[in-house]
């Protein structure tokens, strides 16, 4: 119990497994839908590794071929913060984003950073993702 609120040990998106770091950031069904989204613009095959550490050192070697690295490299936090604010909004809200949306929040906030972090002239959704 948080806060005066009964937290399920079920992981908040998929119901499926108990909710760890590395299944919610890494194996959680619709987690994987957002990696597999960025990894499928690049055309990579790539099997998830069991640990966070080993998956940031696998995702920046699948990204030595990327357009731009930089942005490349924002990809995996852009994926946590969107899988940590829907799991959020699942736990304490009870709203539940389809996974359209999730994945359209994602694309929206590595573009929003990409253009606040990167560049300083902005920067269109279509080359953002293009430039992975």
């Amino acid at each position: 119990m948080k806060r005066g609120i009964v937290l399920s040990p079920r992981c908040f998106l998929c119901g499926e497994q108990a909710e760890t770091v590395n299944h919610l950031f890494l194996h959680c069904r619709i987690t994987g839908q957002l990696w597999r989204l960025f990894l499928n613009l690049r055309g990579i095959a790539w099997s998830m590794p069991g640990k966070i550490t080993d998956a940031l050192t696998s995702w920046k070697q699948a990204g030595l071929l990327a357009k731009n690295r930089g942005r490349w490299r924002i990809v995996p936090t852009s994926i946590w913060w969107t899988i940590w604010m829907e799991r959020n909004s699942r736990c304490f809200e009870s709203i539940e984003n389809s996974m359209q949306q999730i994945k359209l929040n994602c694309i929206l906030l590595l573009c929003f950073w990409c253009n606040q972090l990167l560049l300083n002239d902005p920067i269109s959704i279509i080359d953002v993702l293009d430039s992975l």
